[in-house]
């Protein structure tokens, strides 16, 4: 006769969209799997962990790779506060000049939100009379493929390419799902620096994960105040 093999408990969350995601707490063989990943210290090789944990732990149900990085963001820890406990606690580099002090503190992660502009931001950009585009914000997936280029003006020519959604003229809307990588890259190319700001204003705005804490320091015993943002702060 086998050993018994006990059933996860279930939980519920809502993403930004209003989709309710069903999950279990993640295993003894996800945590390992996300710890080796932290240990290598590369954003791309832990966001692929979460991406691969996140699938895992909601049977396949969520895809991972489709979602925005800050629904990915707010899951995973959501997922985590209930797999190795709600509190964190955090080091933090003292902010005083000549301190090289550090301070502790403890983070309720029930308390972290994603934090939206103060503004909605328009997803429709004009670049012309007749030409502009709709925006989106990219996916896990998409900023991952981004991060692993070398360039930074590459990085920024796939994070626009990613982040348009349609392409609009006087006559035609050109949904970028149909058009050709290629002929995408070479219209992000042929943009101008100014055009290039006004989409800018967008991907800026673009909400994530965050958190204000106060916090003091053990050397000097000044208070300082930090914001934690993204998640490999919560990691």
């Amino acid at each position: 006769m086998g050993l018994p093999i006990q059933r996860a408990p279930k939980h519920k969350c809502e993403l930004s969209d209003g989709t309710i995601v069903t999950y279990r707490p993640f295993l003894v063989k996800e945590q390992k799997y996300l710890l080796l990943a932290k240990e290598g210290k590369s954003s791309v090789e832990i966001l692929a962990a979460i991406r691969e944990v996140i699938k895992s732990v909601t049977e396949g149900k969520i895809n991972s790779d489709n979602i925005a990085m800050f629904d990915l963001e707010y899951l995973f820890l959501q997922i985590r506060s209930k797999s190795i406990g709600e509190t964190q606690e955090v080091e933090l580099m003292c902010d005083q000049p000549e301190c090289v002090g550090i301070g502790k503190v403890t983070i309720d992660l029930s308390e972290v939100r994603v934090k939206y502009p103060e503004e909605k931001i328009s997803t429709t950009v004009h670049l012309t009379d007749t030409l502009g585009v709709t925006l989106r914000y990219p996916t896990a997936k998409q900023l991952a493929s981004a991060e692993d280029v070398e360039s930074e003006g590459d990085k920024l020519v796939h994070l626009l390419k990613f982040g348009i959604e349609t392409i609009f003229d006087e006559e035609t809307v050109y949904d970028t799902d149909d058009v050709k990588d290629e002929e995408l890259v070479e219209f992000v190319e042929n943009l101008t620096l100014e055009q290039v700001d006004k989409l800018n204003v967008f991907f800026e705005n673009i909400p994530t994960l965050q958190h204000t804490l106060e916090y003091e320091c053990e050397s000097c015993h000044t208070i300082n105040e930090t914001t934690l943002k993204g998640l490999q702060s919560f990691f």
